[in-house]
């Protein structure tokens, strides 16, 4: 009986730990799909523009911190090392939307990027991308791009400079955050056709919910070409 009780003990203590084990299995490791670098995922920057970077990250282990990392395939040149958590951190699923700035002295060039998502258990996963700089004077720019959110918080205005050597085709203006977007189309007389145009606008934001969020204006010229530029606000 002695013996028959202490294999009965023996069994539910190696059942209950095998259990135990099996409930502190580490989560997959995270995901990286959907990789859009620049426009329409052409993977071509430009000295003075925004170099468009999205993704969409899957982390059942919880995502730690997201690092993005460009640098020239060889010798000196344009680099990016940042680490982001702010709207990452905490969450299993995110969509990575950036817009990071080229500046305007980026040697032109081949280059190489790293996506990499860390999670709670210590997991990385990354995707990695070529990148090619080059210089395109005929490109539209925009100086002077601001936003600024009444003290209401329901009106948000947006300024720029345009300069487009090909002529304006269209302007967008995109606004999203939150779980939040908003985006129009500026294709009227005003714009159409014009080689400079001083934007000023007011978009209603008074439906979305209070947050961080970012604003896009997406120049595109007559010859198809298309540049954007990002800024932020806090509502």
């Amino acid at each position: 009986m002695k013996t028959t009780k202490t294999l009965l003990l023996f069994f539910l203590f190696a059942i209950t730990f095998t259990a135990c084990k099996k409930d502190e299995q580490i989560a997959p490791a995270p995901s990286i799909t959907a990789l859009e670098v620049g426009t329409s995922n052409s993977k071509i920057a430009h000295p003075g523009n925004d170099l468009h970077i999205e993704a969409e990250i899957s982390a059942p282990g919880i995502i730690k911190d997201v690092v993005l990392e460009i640098h020239p395939e060889s010798g000196a040149g344009w680099n990016v090392n940042t680490t982001y958590t702010e709207g990452f951190a905490g969450l299993k699923n995110a969509e990575f939307h950036k817009h990071i700035d080229v500046p305007a002295d980026a040697k032109v060039g081949l280059y190489h990027g790293h996506l990499k998502v860390t999670d709670q258990n210590g997991q990385v996963s990354e995707v990695e991308f070529d990148l090619q700089v080059t210089a395109d004077p005929s490109l539209a720019t925009a100086t002077g791009f601001e936003v600024g959110l009444n003290t209401a918080g329901n009106d948000l205005h947006v300024e720029a400079s345009i300069t487009a050597p090909n002529k304006i085709a269209k302007i967008v203006l995109e606004v999203h955050g939150n779980g939040w977007k908003k985006e129009v189309t500026y294709e009227d007389a005003a714009v159409i056709g014009k080689t400079t145009y001083n934007l000023h606008k007011h978009i209603d934001v008074a439906a979305a919910p209070k947050g961080h969020y970012h604003v896009h204006l997406q120049v595109v010229d007559q010859s198809g070409k298309e540049v954007e530029f990002e800024e932020h606000f806090d509502k």
